[in-house]
């Protein structure tokens, strides 16, 4: 392009003349290296993809669509969980036979419930040839042990019978109805004191050799009762030599009974008089009205 002096136009300085001699020479050689470049993208990114494609139809897909069979599927075992909910099993001892008099025997098998939270109601009965097959219901509270028995049993021999449950009932303590705690609950209604156990020896010029246990009983609560059941256990050392039961009928709150059980029969000698409370607190026919 000619330029004319003096007119308006722009001059070309230098370094754009030899700028735009470079351009010229190495356009060609720019765009092989753009087309190189671009070329490269395309494959590392059709690589990428190709690798994930078959990851995911190889590898880590087939265990994410495994994963997501799994999903579907009820892989939970239950069975600790229920174990873990359901209570212990009773422990039962082996049964006991004392004599009761002529041709009389007392049964007894100390029964254990180990739960704190459930209380149970059952079936029982001392099996063995010539005994009756009547069935005697039974209970336990939470971490009860204690005796089950059968007494003045008529036999022609001393009877070896096994002790037999049916129809076990497990009842779960109601933490809505027992408050604050079973244990607490619980204390205010057996908080029966037993005062000076002794056990009298029959008098040795009575013709009828009659034995005794007394004691006094305190209903240090604020519930009466309608009756309230004791099993008396004569000891010598800690052998079980004789036991009997007695009831204390309307007995209220802060009232105190001297009671006394007897054997007729000769025993051995005794040295320690226990007494058992045999009070069912969950059942609501135990406890009198309170007056008005």
């Amino acid at each position: 392009m000619e330029i004319v002096p003096g007119s308006n136009e722009e001059k070309l300085t230098e370094g754009q003349l030899k700028w735009g001699l470079w351009w010229v020479n190495h356009r060609g050689q720019l765009k092989t290296a753009a087309t190189i470049l671009l070329g490269t993208v395309a494959f590392v990114l059709l690589a990428y993809g190709s690798w994930g494609f078959a990851d995911w139809f190889f590898g880590s897909g087939v265990r994410e669509r495994a994963g997501t069979v799994t999903l579907t599927q009820n892989l939970t075992d239950y069975t600790s969980f229920r174990e873990a909910a359901m209570p212990e099993k009773l422990s039962i001892q082996p049964t006991m036979t004392l004599p009761a008099g002529e041709g009389k025997y007392d049964l007894l098998a100390r029964m254990i419930n180990p739960n704190r939270r459930w209380w149970v109601e059952f079936d029982f009965r001392f099996v063995d040839a010539g005994l009756s097959d009547r069935l005697q219901h039974g209970y336990l509270l939470p971490t009860d042990s204690r005796f089950l028995y059968q007494l003045g049993v008529s036999s022609d021999h001393k009877p070896s019978p096994t002790f037999e449950i049916t129809d076990i009932t497990w009842h779960r303590v109601d933490g809505h109805e027992v408050q604050p705690d079973y244990l607490t609950w619980a204390t205010k209604r057996l908080n029966f004191i037993i005062d000076r156990p002794e056990f009298v020896p029959p008098d040795a010029k009575s013709a009828l050799p009659v034995s005794r246990a007394r004691f006094s009983v305190t209903n240090d609560t604020a519930f009466s009762y309608v009756s309230v059941p004791f099993l008396v256990t004569l000891l010598s050392g800690e052998r079980v030599v004789a036991v009997n039961r007695v009831v204390v009928t309307g007995l209220k709150a802060g009232e105190i009974r001297e009671v006394e059980s007897s054997w007729f029969n000769d025993l051995p000698s005794v040295t320690r008089v226990e007494v058992k409370l045999e009070l069912n607190i969950f059942d609501s026919t135990v406890y009198l009205a309170p007056e008005s």
